[in-house]
């Protein structure tokens, strides 16, 4: 296990502890009881989580891919670092438990192509063809905690990415603070309009995929409604009929496809600083563009 993994390891074994600890004493507060054994537990492992996160800022900086990856807006350390922990990109060994619940060092399977970063990451199609997803009865092929660590910085890139251009002063204004800037122009009837724009190279790539599904569906002749506008089923669940799709329906294909761009991007700079072999290119073999995309054009420091 290399270092990174390791640190990520305890990093969520000491959260889920400390957050164990913080929500027994919250609930002890509305009881008005305390315990003080609790407290002193929860001091101690205070330290240990800040000195873990600490050596993550320090480790992720000597990863290979970190000069391109560091200069991608709404990339930073601690959502980058659990990404990449539990990825590896050449052999390695590990312990594992085996059948009688020993550790024994075994051989950690690793991927040579962006395809198996893809499936393990739950990115990837499954054999029917489609974006992977839990079926009933069937054992989950992908690591689901790792999936939701990607739609998470998937989240964060277009966080940091993404604005609203005011119609009335052409100011970029961040989704958080709408509200109060519609206040500050606010005069008698007048209509303020925003306009989602890119102010990143990925939030661009995700505005301009989200623009291919709408034209998709709407040559298909799909009808796109909010997700309060979906029929319910017998059992009260919201579902998609035939023929229409909803609104954060479109943004999760988009922004997948963003996602799955940063990391093919991050995983050809990772194989060259690794002195690995190259593999074909995946923006044209895989994701379907008609010229090849240089992972350090979509930086954007």
């Amino acid at each position: 296990m290399n270092t990174l993994s390791l640190l990520e390891d305890s990093k969520r074994t000491v959260e889920r502890e400390t957050t164990r600890l913080r929500i027994r004493l919250s609930h002890l507060k509305l009881q008005n009881r305390e315990d003080e054994e609790t407290k002193k537990i929860l001091e101690k492992l205070i330290p240990v989580e800040e000195y873990i996160d600490g050596r993550i800022a320090t480790t992720i900086k000597q990863h290979p891919a970190y000069p391109w990856f560091s200069k991608v807006r709404g990339i930073g350390p601690e959502n980058i670092a659990k990404c990449l922990g539990p990825i590896r990109i050449k052999p390695e060994q590990g312990y594992r438990k085996n059948g009688t619940g020993k550790l024994e060092l075994v051989d950690l399977p690793y991927a040579t192509t962006i395809s198996a970063v893809w499936s393990f990451s739950g990115l990837g199609l499954d054999q029917d063809g489609k974006a992977m997803k839990p079926k009933e009865g069937e054992v989950l092929h992908y690591n689901k905690e790792l999936r939701s660590l990607w739609w998470r910085l998937g989240s964060s890139i277009l966080k940091a990415g993404l604005r609203q251009k005011c119609s009335i002063c052409g100011s970029l204004v961040g989704q958080a603070n709408i509200e109060s800037h519609k206040r500050k122009h606010a005069k008698g009837n007048r209509v303020i309009l925003f306009t989602t724009v890119g102010t990143s190279k990925f939030a661009r790539y995700y505005l301009k995929q989200k623009d291919r599904e709408i034209a998709q569906c709407l040559n298909r002749g799909w009808k796109i409604v909010p997700a309060t506008k979906l029929p319910k089923d017998k059992d009260g669940k919201k579902y998609e009929p035939d023929g229409m799709i909803s609104e954060g329906h479109v943004h999760n294909r988009a922004m997948r496809k963003m996602i799955k761009l940063f990391q093919a991007c991050l995983f050809l700079v990772w194989r060259e600083a690794e002195g690995l072999p190259p593999t074909k290119p995946y923006a044209i073999d895989i994701l379907g563009h008609d010229s090849l995309i240089d992972p350090w054009s979509l930086v954007d420091r």
